[in-house]
């Protein structure tokens, strides 16, 4: 079986090739076919016609005229007869029988024989057909042809019968016979001819005088005239004449032409003919125009249709000039060319009169213009109109239109206005302590107002108001008026709300002012009586315009004026009776005087004056004061120990009740709250115990305080309540004692239980008798038993928990750590200056230049003595405040500010960030123990507000501290350099009082002012000359860092001080030169200081570890956070260098890290070891630091950390406060507040108004102040007294809002790059780099939430959100995912790199388990949700159907690409997610993006553009934003109904880039991204905007060229390319085929399609690399528009219709060859490209790559190249202005001729406009 299987196999195999075999023999016979397939008569027919056969091109091409014929020469018969003979001798020879293998016999000889004879057949046709030529066309002239064709059929044996011969022989003999003959008989009759001739020349003559005479009768008779009656009778008449004359002139030339006469022209005859022809074709169009005008005037006026009848009449106009240039001359053409133009005039009169601005008024005027009536009804036609004769009075019409058209808009307006105003009324809100109803503000309201208000003022000064005058002007005055009244109302609203409270609710102020009380509450009578009456008339016109409305609030506004005034004068009075009211805000100020009855609030109240003292000797106070001292007012405040002023300023501060305790530290130095004696219930009383510092240090009184009754001005008792908390036995002690107290423990066991202030000064003042040399004697004797007594401070100092007494008394120890730090720091300055200096006497330098404290038996005060200066102690409560470590640039300061002063000027300490300006000169004022105000100074203080501070400085004498005073603009420094001046100068004088800003007031000489500087940095200003001269300045330079480090470990408790502190500053400036170059970085005093802290609270956590390890740890831990991963390993190197063999675990806090792990997972957070570690850092840093720095690239879990702690401190019930605020997304003003320099009227800042309200918050919980923005010094330098250790804010209102204790500034942000040295070393540092976080977390919740939330998607939407996670997860952590996601956009430009074929081969090379198809990349495949298998994208790419009517710019042809794009939006847009597209001009992304907004669903969703450009700016973005959003309940703002709004933001990267690098539109955008709400601008409340998300498009060549990463991995972001030449050709050739297919073109130029993109492709790109943008060319940039361009553009407006060209433009007509396609596409490329070119260079570098490219795609194609360089034009108007037609122009005479026409057209109907028409603008009109 298997043999026959093989043997049928075989023979299958034998048959199937045998087949094959005869097939070919078959297939050769084919080239014959068309032998025996075509009709032979129908090609012998064309052949005869054309000389062959003709093309289907040539038909297509001749289809209108025809192929012109061209019969065939001699020669083409013999080549077409040669070709058959040829292919009968090639037939002839084909071997009959062929055999194939061996076996398989074909006999060809039936088939040879039948093809030989058709062959014969074709071949006799032609021989046959010359044979036939021969024996027909024997005439003269063709013998010698003849004789050719005879010898041609000789040639192929076709024999003529031998008549022929025989003829061709005798013939040319017998027509010569012929010839002979005729000369013969022409002799013969020539006698009888002459005679004819006479007869028929005498019959010319009177033939010629007749015609003469006719001419002028013609001309006489003929209609001429446009006035002729019965034209066509008289052309009849002179038809007939001129026909019977044509007869005998016909006859005569008959006879002339016998007899060989010359005959005249008869031209006159000839041209009577002519001009009866033009006569009757005039009288047609004259009769056409009158039939067609006449039955025009019928027309009923509601029926004129004047477009129509205006086309129609310049269809006339065009006819008529179209008519022969002779009929010009005639009256008849005249009269009918007036006629038209008239008609038209008219017709345009018509249609003026026709706007429905016209109006019965108008008719009478024109009327009386005309002096013609009739009545203007229904039944007007067109004939009652034209009676006006209109065109004579077309200046008059269009006045009449021209007034009409301006009165329509102005009755619209007052009609809309009637209306609008008819339905507005006032809103109203309850007062909120009277609950009167009083007007709300509505902004509506007050915009409509203000337009309505320009739209009356626009129409008044209009010069058509005559008519509506006297209706707008009561309209102007009735919102003139409302205007008025609402400003007016709410002024004094406002007012009166303010004022109500202080009159009314206040019963201190009424007591105070009883006169202007009493005038309040008749204001309050009368402005409640018309907010009454205005409830009764809500409508908002009705109730502002009641007759005496204004009068009455004038009244009220001037009596409340009034009121206000003596307000002011008396807020003045308390400022000036207390100055320290000068330093908070008139609110704060009326807060503080207006709330005095309500005794919950108090803080303090001393109703009598009490001077406090400080007993030095154990003396009571009336020991210390004389009996003349103790009646007489004080002198001067500084005699006061809290900072009293005289004895007005005390009645004032002694009221009954003052403000609450919140005011306390803005006006004193460290005064928080005082202690209240309690009665029998627990409640407090009025009578004070005590006071608090801000340290919770207790003071108490010597005796209680009474806080109740009323202060008596004149007489006031006064009480002495002192101060016992030293205990010395006498001031008078002599050396030796100086040395024994100073080594007895008992000042540091006794000061534990102190009060920190006397105990500090006390030390100073331990010193008397080494103010002279009375104890330097004693003391040199001595100084052995001095350093013993050092030695024994020193290890007192040092290790307190040495002292015997340290374990009884470790609580208050506790207590009283900052006055052991304090005392400490001072006592090893003193060592260092007495013992190491080696002081021998009173008047070494070293001595004399230090700050030393003496008390004054005779003057009973404390002096503080410096070189030869000396100020007077100010006995400023200071509170348990440490002091500054004294270095030696602090001591040049010391002395560099006390010489100012002493000198009568002020102190401009200037130097880098951290070397201790501000705080120098706060510890020198601590010193002396007076008040030292710190002010941030911004650009938004004025010379006013200025002015104010230095008046409070003036009468207070304390000392003001001017932070960054350069960010002053010099404007008003230039002010301010006067206002020092005059202080200054008083002080100079010694002054009592003098004269500043125009008011007399005291002066108190101890006041100071000093400046602080940091030149150089980013928003500073040079200083005015004359500003300079009057500080003396103070170079502040990096201080000794280790022996501050030193002294500061002695007071923190080291014993190893000197070692540690060279080993922490060793390791400082290894770090600053090792480490890499962070902005983050600081090793400046600051962050020494921050760790020298944290090492002291470590050390007394755990007194028993070593110090080495306690600082070891400290450095450690306080360090790592702020460090980026690559250094780490050279930091811990560093470490374990200086600190070699130790390893100290991290202190932890187990039970706190347990609530973090517990609120991590709360959030559905990973609980990572790291991301712990993160979150205590944040919470460690946030202990010592007030501000912190959360730094770290976009989506590293900076905000995830900051979330974990918030939350760690909700599960811990801490009751934490998180307010959110990107400062960048408003201004400096709309963020700090600004004053208006008009009104004075101060409006608040968001900042500012957010850290009041937190600073009101009473609970003690974490209360954060999230800036989560970049940093810029802007405004982040307006922050730098809330983050040093003043931490207060200062506005230019002179407002100054304290932080907390528990309040914290966080900021989030990516770098520091734009941050100032000042800014960095003032906050903590926390640092997240990518490798803190890794991929794995994002991954493990990612996965956890879609097990959570989606339990049954399909593996197409997993792809998808996996890629979206990628991106917002992966893309900072790894660069391959970067590149490969955001890079594409990237190559596209470079065109270097293809990253997503880098990508493609990292993907399948890692995740080798998924099987890939093998070709293409993974970019090109989706994963099917039904068979679970790759298809590539390009399977869902839908049919593209072109739409002629739509711009080809919004057609989208689908790719893979945009299939691959658009799957992902979809799924995106469904998930809420934003979606950012990045491209390069032209590659589709606003089209794909419109495309996909436009299929939603209308009901659903709500699309709001919003497009970018670079003046856009946020407020104007908030404001679109805002646009479509609706308020939904409380703070929640969303679209209207349940519809989900996508804002799509085009050209996201356009705006403009502030100097710091940030666009502030982006960071509103990220604001809402991150926390789902912006703020109000005008109310400064929280928004909360819902159910919104957006969708962006970017050019990364144009703009800010990036985005902020903070904002774009909010973005799934999908990069499209420029497409690829495969895609371009096909999305091109698919539009470009279905135009020529759908426009029935030709089948040659439809096949040309293709072969034309290419072209269109090549001269692209070449276009593109050849011509490159330059600093002058800068528009040579060409992309994908210029590319779609060529193939249709808008170019400009004709007749208000789109003017489209391109070669989708085209049409049958005008491409009947594919050389017709490439002309056309010449032309385009070259308005598309060449016109860009802007030198005779680059023409013709461009007109060579043309050339070029044509020719390598073209073959034959020079004739049409030459073509188009002599002329090669399309336009729509080749055929003439009219029906447009885009066609090729033949000629530029032809062009020429069509645009005078169209000028001459368009200069007879509108103003002339006289043009030059060279070729250039010709072929670009």
């Amino acid at each position: 079986m298997a043999d026959l299987a093989d043997m049928r196999h075989e023979l299958m195999g034998r048959v199937q090739a045998v087949m094959t075999a005869c097939c070919d023999y078959r297939s050769a016979f084919d080239h014959y076919s068309y032998l025996y397939g075509e009709d032979r008569k129908e090609f012998f027919r064309q052949f005869l016609l054309y000389g062959h056969i003709l093309t289907a091109a040539e038909i297509e091409a001749h289809a209108e005229n025809g192929v012109p014929e061209s019969p065939p020469t001699l020669q083409q018969f013999r080549e077409q007869i040669d070709s058959y003979e040829k292919i009968y001798e090639e037939v002839n020879r084909i071997e009959p029988i062929s055999i194939f293998q061996s076996w398989m016999k074909v006999d060809a000889r039936p088939f040879k024989a039948s093809l030989l004879n058709v062959i014969k057949w074709w071949s006799l046709v032609f021989k046959q057909h010359l044979m036939d030529h021969v024996m027909h066309s024997v005439t003269d002239a063709m013998f010698e042809p003849l004789k050719q064709t005879v010898e041609l059929l000789k040639t192929y044996e076709q024999e003529l019968p031998e008549e022929v011969y025989k003829q061709l022989e005798e013939l040319p003999e017998k027509w010569n016979n012929i010839k002979k003959l005729a000369i013969a008989v022409k002799q013969h009759v020539a006698p009888l001819q002459a005679n004819e001739m006479t007869v028929l020349r005498k019959s010319c003559a009177a033939f010629d005088v007749e015609q003469h005479r006719f001419r002028e009768r013609f001309r006489k008779e003929a209609p001429f005239r446009f006035d002729t009656k019965k034209p066509y009778q008289l052309l009849d008449t002179k038809h007939i004449e001129i026909k019977q004359m044509e007869s005998a002139m016909t006859s005569i030339y008959e006879s002339a032409g016998l007899f060989e006469v010359m005959v005249p022209d008869y031209k006159q005859l000839k041209q009577c003919r002519k001009e009866l022809c033009l006569l009757k074709e005039l009288w047609d169009m004259i009769s056409l125009v009158g039939t067609c005008l006449d039955d025009w005037q019928t027309t009923k006026w509601v029926d004129i249709n004047v477009e129509n009848m205006d086309l129609e009449c310049k269809k006339f106009a065009r006819e008529i000039r179209n008519l022969d240039k002779e009929v010009r001359a005639w009256d008849a053409f005249s009269g009918l060319d007036s006629k038209v133009k008239n008609m038209l005039t008219a017709l345009k009169a018509v249609a003026e009169l026709q706007n429905p601005a016209i109006r019965e008024r108008h008719w009478n005027q024109l009327m009386q213009v005309t002096g013609v009536r009739f009545v203007m009804d229904s039944d007007t036609t067109l004939a009652d109109l034209l009676k006006l004769n209109l065109h004579n009075f077309e200046d008059e019409v269009r006045g009449i239109v021209d007034k009409a058209v301006p009165e329509m808009s102005m009755e619209k307006v007052l009609k809309e206005l009637k209306m609008t105003w008819s339905t507005m009324e006032f809103q109203y809100e309850p007062h909120p302590r009277t609950n009167i109803l009083l007007l709300k503000s509505d902004e509506e309201l007050i915009e409509i107002l203000e337009d309505n208000q320009v739209q009356l003022q626009n129409l008044i000064t209009s010069k058509y108001i005559a008519f509506f005058l006297e209706e707008v002007s009561i309209w102007q005055r009735k919102l003139s008026t409302m205007d008025s009244v609402i400003s007016l109302w709410f002024e004094v609203q406002h007012t009166w709300s303010h004022l109500e409270s202080i009159f009314i609710g206040s019963e201190d102020i009424r007591a105070q002012l009883p006169e202007d009380s009493k005038r309040f509450e008749g204001i309050d009578v009368d402005f409640k009586e018309l907010a009454y009456e205005a409830q009764k008339t809500p409508n908002v016109v009705e109730a502002t315009n009641k007759p005496g409305l204004s009068q009455q609030l004038e009244d009220i506004q001037s009596r409340l004026s009034l009121c206000e005034k003596a307000l002011a004068e008396y807020l003045d009075m308390k400022r000036l009776a207390f100055p320290r009211f000068y330093f908070v805000s008139s609110a704060d100020l009326l807060d503080i005087l207006s709330n005095g009855t309500n005794p919950q609030l108090v803080s303090l109240a001393l109703c009598h004056l009490h001077i406090f003292q400080l007993s030095w000797s154990g003396r009571s106070a009336g020991d210390l004061l004389s009996s003349q001292q103790a009646d007489a007012d004080v002198e001067s405040p500084q005699h006061l120990p809290v900072g009293f002023a005289d004895s007005d300023g005390v009645a004032l501060f002694m009221q009954p009740i003052l403000q609450v305790q919140r005011h306390l530290s803005k006006l004193f130095d460290n005064l928080a709250r005082m202690k209240f004696q309690l009665d029998s219930e627990q409640k407090p009383t009025k009578v004070g115990l005590g006071m608090y510092s801000r340290e919770e240090e207790y003071v108490s009184f010597s005796e209680p305080c009474d806080c109740s009754g009323q202060v008596r001005e004149k007489s006031l008792s006064i009480k002495t309540v002192r101060w016992s908390l030293l205990p010395c036995p006498s001031c008078e002690i002599s050396c030796q004692d100086v040395a024994e107290l100073h080594c007895s423990p008992l000042i540091h066991e006794k000061s534990w239980k102190r009060v920190n202030q006397p105990i500090s000064l006390g030390g100073s003042l331990l010193h008397p008798d080494l103010v002279d040399n009375r104890g330097w004697d004693c003391l040199c004797q001595g100084g052995g038993r001095l350093r013993e007594c050092d030695e024994g401070i020193s290890q007192e100092a040092s290790d307190p928990a040495e002292h015997p007494r340290y374990h009884a008394d470790r609580a208050a120890l506790q207590g009283r750590q900052t006055g052991i730090m304090t005392i400490c720091t001072i006592d090893v300055h003193a060592r260092a200056k007495m013992i190491t200096q080696k002081v021998d006497n009173a008047q070494a330098f070293i001595w004399l230049s230090q700050l030393r404290h003496r008390w004054s038996d005779e003057e009973r005060h404390c002096f503080a003595n410096i070189c030869d200066a000396q100020f007077l102690y100010s006995y400023e409560y200071l509170g348990n405040t440490p002091r500054l470590v004294i270095t030696p640039l602090t001591d040049r300061c010391y002395i560099t500010l006390t010489q100012s002063l002493h000198l009568t000027m002020s102190g401009a300490p200037a130097g880098p960030a951290g070397t201790g300006k501000t705080e120098t000169t706060k510890d020198l004022g601590r010193a002396l123990g007076i008040m030292v105000y710190v002010f941030n100074c911004s650009e938004q203080m004025d010379y006013k507000s200025c002015g104010n501070i230095y008046k409070g400085l003036s009468q207070t004498g304390a000392w003001g501290c001017f932070d960054e005073f350069n960010r002053i603009s010099v404007e008003v420094l230039s002010v301010v350099a006067v206002q020092v001046k005059s202080v200054q100068d008083a002080i100079r004088e010694k002054k009592k009082s003098f004269n500043f800003l125009g008011e007399d007031i005291n002066l108190v000489p101890s006041v100071g002012i000093f400046i602080t500087m940091n030149p150089g940095y980013a928003g500073r200003t040079e200083l005015p000359e004359n500003l300079k001269a009057l500080f003396r300045p103070c170079a502040m330079v990096v201080p000794d860092f280790e022996l501050i480090c030193e002294i500061m470990l002695v007071a923190e408790g080291f014993i190893g001080a000197q070692a540690l502190a060279r080993k922490f500053i060793t390791l400082y400036q290894l770090c600053k030169e090792l480490l890499s170059k962070q902005d983050h970085y600081d090793w400046g005093l600051r962050a020494i200081k921050s760790v020298l802290v944290v090492a002291g609270s470590l050390k007394r956590d755990d007194p028993e570890r070593p110090e080495d390890q306690v600082l070891m740890r400290s450095l450690r831990d306080f360090n790592i956070p702020k460090i980026v991963t690559d250094d780490v390993p050279v930091f811990m190197g560093l470490i374990g260098d200086l600190f070699p063999a130790l390893d100290v675990p991290r202190k932890r806090d187990l039970n706190f890290e347990s609530f973090v792990r517990q609120a991590v997972l709360d959030l559905r957070l990973q609980a990572e070891d790291n991301f712990v570690l993160k979150v205590v850092k944040l919470e460690e840093l946030l202990t010592v630091r007030h501000s912190v720095f959360v730094v770290g690239d976009a989506g590293t879990g900076k905000s995830q950390v900051m979330r974990s702690l918030n939350k760690t401190y909700q599960i811990m019930k801490r009751r934490p406060v998180w307010t959110d605020l990107n400062p960048k997304a408003v201004t400096n003003d709309e963020l700090f507040g600004i004053i208006n320099p008009a009104t004075r009227e101060w409006k608040d800042g968001l900042f500012s108004s957010i850290m009041r309200e937190l600073a009101n918050i009473t609970h003690d919980g974490p209360k954060w102040m999230v800036l989560d923005g970049d940093i810029d010094p802007m405004w982040i330098e307006s922050l730098n007294t809330v983050m040093d250790d003043n931490k207060v804010l200062t506005l230019a209102s002179n407002e100054r809002i304290p932080l907390n204790p528990t309040m914290r500034l966080v900021f989030e942000i990516s770098h520091l790059r734009t941050a100032t040295p000042a800014t960095v070393s003032r906050a903590g540092i926390l640092y997240i780099s990518p490798s803190d976080l890794g991929w794995n977390p994002p991954v493990s919740s990612w996965i956890d939430r879609v097990r959570c939330f989606r339990k049954c998607r399909t593996t197409q939407l997993e792809l998808s959100c996996v890629l979206t996670w990628c991106h917002h997860t992966l893309w900072p952590l790894n660069d391959l995912c970067e590149t490969s996601f955001l890079g594409p956009c990237g190559a596209s430009i470079s065109q270097l790199v293809d990253y997503r074929v880098e990508f493609s081969k990292w993907w399948v090379a890692e995740f080798k388990t998924i099987k890939f198809p093998s070709q293409g990349a993974v970019f090109d495949f989706y994963i099917d949700p039904e068979t679970k298998k790759f298809e590539p994208w390009s399977k869902l790419i839908p049919q593209f159907e072109f739409d002629p009517e739509m711009p080809l710019q919004a057609c989208l042809v689908p790719t893979t690409e945009t299939v691959r794009v658009r799957y992902f939006m979809d799924r995106l847009l469904e998930r809420r997610r934003p979606v950012m597209l990045v491209g390069n001009a032209g590659t589709g992304k606003s089209v794909l993006v419109g495309d996909k907004l436009s299929s939603l669903d209308t009901d659903a969703y709500v699309v709001k553009k919003v497009p970018f450009n670079y003046y856009t700016t946020s407020a104007m973005l908030q404001g679109m934003l805002e646009k479509p959003l609706e308020k939904k309940a409380g703070r929640n703002y969303g679209p209207s109904g349940t519809k989900k709004l996508v804002y799509f933001i085009d050209d996201l990267n356009m705006p403009e880039v502030d100097a710091y690098g940030t666009v502030q539109l982006h960071t509103l955008i990220r604001q809402h991204l991150d926390y789902g709400h912006w703020y109000d601008r005008t109310k400064l409340s929280l928004k909360e905007i819902t159910n919104v998300q957006y969708v962006s498009c970017m050019n990364p060549t144009a703009g800010s060229f990036t985005i902020s990463p903070r904002l774009q991995r909010h973005f799934c972001v999908f990069a499209l390319s420029i497409p690829g030449q495969d895609a371009l050709s096909r999305i091109y050739s698919t539009i470009l085929t279905q135009h020529l297919t759908s426009g029935n073109f030709s089948g040659a130029v439809q096949k040309s399609a293709q072969q034309l993109i290419a072209l269109a492709l090549g001269l692209h790109l070449k276009v593109a690399a050849t011509f490159l943008p330059t600093a002058i060319k800068f528009h040579y940039i060409f992309n994908l528009r210029d590319f779609s361009n060529i193939f249709q553009v808008n170019v400009g407006f004709t007749a208000g219709l789109c003017t489209p060209q391109g070669l989708l433009f085209s049409t049958p007509e005008c491409l009947q060859h594919p050389q017709d396609l490439v002309k056309l596409y010449l032309h385009e490329s070259n308005r598309v490209y060449r016109d860009k070119m802007v030198e005779e260079k680059d023409y013709g570098t461009f007109d060579k790559i043309q050339l070029e490219t044509v020719e390598k795609l073209y073959e034959d194609i020079e004739e049409a190249l030459e073509q188009t360089k002599r002329m090669n034009v399309y336009c729509h108007f080749a055929k003439g202005v009219g029906e447009p037609s885009y066609r090729p122009v033949p000629t530029w005479e032809e062009l020429n001729k069509i645009l005078v026409e169209a000028l001459d057209s368009y200069n007879e109907v509108s103003t002339a406009m006289s043009l030059v028409l060279f070729e250039d603008a010709m072929c670009h009109v």
